[in-house]
């Protein structure tokens, strides 16, 4: 693995928690010595990429990754046109909305627009992973991957139960996958959290592909059935909206 191999996947692992390492740990996790590890960290800190806290003297991201992230959100124009169609759609169907990102090996929220008092009104997630077997969102964009690359990340990782209805078989979960696709969109049913359900619906570019979901996160005992066939024409019209208007971007 080359220098620069081990320098992209320190960002993405300081992109997860608990968000900082020291000297030792980023070493095991490079699979390098201290020193090899100390010469790395000291050329991303001379580009500016990472930061060491004085007092912990732990690493962590420094602000330029904000700003590159704001960068691709303005290519792009999500960044733009995202959250009129999220404060549009939450105020349609009542409840918290969040567009998720498919980043190429895992799925993260990246812009909500929350219902006070309603479902993750307080727990900021933004940013965070998802687990690729729990989460509508992130089933959704992993229906819509190639199913070889999904299987191969599925085996590569530690699939935790995080409710008694998580998935965690690997073959059980490629044909939920299956079945997402073919219907078109996600239900999660209290598969993330107890007592929440979730709905997805996928996004397409110019290609057709999607790497951008439209989801809502609601209280269970909100769902009935006609309100998820309401919820779910309200949540396809943003798709298509968002769909529409990033199709005239780059």
């Amino acid at each position: 693995m080359s220098s620069l191999e081990k320098a992209l996947l320190l960002l993405k692992r300081l992109g997860e928690p608990p968000y900082e390492l020291g000297l030792s740990e980023i070493a095991v996790h490079a699979g390098i010595g201290k020193s090899g590890a100390y010469k790395l960290l000291r050329t991303m800190q001379e580009q500016n990429f990472v930061i060491q806290d004085h007092s912990s003297k732990k690493y962590h991201l420094s602000p330029i990754m904000l700003r590159l992230g704001n960068v691709y959100g303005h290519f792009k124009g999500i960044g733009e046109t995202a959250p009129p169609i999220l404060a549009h759609t939450s105020k349609t169907v009542g409840e918290t909305t969040y567009i998720t990102i498919w980043e190429g090996d895992r799925a993260f929220p990246a812009y909500k627009h929350r219902v006070p008092g309603g479902v993750y009104d307080v727990n900021d997630f933004i940013g965070k992973s998802i687990p690729l077997n729990s989460g509508g969102s992130a089933m959704l964009l992993c229906a819509y991957q190639d199913p070889e690359h999904i299987r191969s990340l599925l085996d590569a990782s530690e699939l935790e139960r995080r409710t008694p209805y998580t998935l965690v078989d690997r073959d059980v979960l490629m044909e939920e996958y299956r079945k997402i696709r073919d219907q078109g969109y996600a239900l999660e049913d209290e598969v993330f959290n107890i007592g929440v359900l979730s709905l997805a619906v996928p996004v397409f570019d110019r290609e057709r592909a999607v790497r951008i979901s439209l989801a809502m996160a609601a209280p269970k005992k909100h769902a009935t059935e006609g309100k998820i066939v309401e919820w779910l024409h309200l949540l396809k019209d943003g798709a298509e909206e968002l769909s529409y208007k990033l199709q005239f971007r780059r």
